[in-house]
């Protein structure tokens, strides 16, 4: 077995026995590596030391049950920390936000609904095979449900660009390939972006040079402009708007959601890249619930 396989062998190990005490000598062993080996090939794999992956799994967990209502103190106990301030230093060196905030949108949600319901531990998705025109009334109430700004007239009209922009082409589920777009917008709207960084979700895959002047003319420059931090993070990895970043990591997400229509011999490798370059961007965004989702899609992929 190569090493790649037996470190990602481990990374899905370590979600499997998320709430264990887990060590690089246990790590390693499991592979039949030294420590020291086993440290330099994960860190090549993933950027990051064995360890320091195992506690951000560990806080994704975490994170994930104080969002559907548990105590801070029960989950940071249950994942391996001892106290309610170890877990918070180390939640908000991941997150960059307490855990409080997670716990206080959970009592809010279930005092507004006058039950204790679950608060919704997944960004918004869609069913693949939706026509466009679903998409896009998901779209609009999306936008609605959060209380988005947003000019309906200006909205239709940089839809109907992209469409026109996109005229004939498919996606790999054999669905028009302006449904990708519109899944991206959504996701943007659920994550509560402002209106021109959705519009830019809708046109960011016919930002090209045969159409940027057109979209400049028609989208305008404040639009453009986050297209172009967003084609400069798909160059570079880094981006000074993070609005072109959150447009590539929406863009990552459906992707990842719809991997399965793919050739089977890219998965591996996207999942990884998510992982190494995806993720631990997403980490610093204000909603948990992409870097818990890129990461839960990119386990299954290992």
């Amino acid at each position: 077995m190569e090493a790649e396989d037996r470190i990602s062998m481990i990374a899905v190990f370590i979600d499997e026995h998320i709430k264990e005490e887990l060590t690089v000598l246990q790590l390693s062993a499991r592979v039949g590596y030294s420590p020291g080996y086993f440290t330099r090939c994960f860190k090549r794999k993933f950027g990051i030391s064995p360890m320091e992956y195992v506690k951000q799994r560990k806080l994704l967990a975490a994170a994930k049950e104080i969002a559907k209502g548990k105590r801070i103190l029960d989950a940071a106990v249950d994942y391996g920390w001892e106290t309610h301030s170890g877990f918070t230093k180390s939640f908000t060196s991941v997150f960059g936000y307490s855990p409080v905030l997670l716990r206080a949108i959970y009592v809010r949600d279930a005092s507004v609904k006058g039950e204790k319901q679950q608060m919704e531990a997944y960004i918004k998705t869609a069913q693949v095979y939706k026509k466009p025109e679903e998409l896009w009334q998901i779209l609009c109430l999306t936008l609605k449900e959060n209380k988005t700004e947003y000019n309906n007239k200006k909205l239709k009209e940089i839809y109907k660009l992209a469409k026109a922009l996109h005229e004939g082409e498919k996606r790999k589920t054999g669905e028009d390939y302006i449904t990708h777009p519109l899944n991206v917008a959504i996701i943007l709207a659920d994550m509560g972006s402002d209106e021109n960084t959705v519009c830019a979700g809708l046109l960011h895959d016919v930002w090209l040079e045969k159409h940027k002047e057109r979209i400049s003319l028609e989208a305008g420059s404040v639009i453009s402009g986050i297209l172009l931090s967003y084609e400069k993070f798909k160059q570079t990895h880094e981006s000074s708007d993070d609005r072109g970043v959150l447009v590539a990591l929406s863009d990552r997400l459906h992707n990842m959601r719809t991997i399965e229509f793919v050739d089977p011999a890219t998965w591996k490798r996207r999942a990884e890249e998510t992982m190494r370059i995806f993720s631990p961007i997403a980490s610093k965004c204000s909603d948990f619930r992409l870097r818990c989702e890129l990461d839960e899609r990119s386990v299954k992929f290992l």
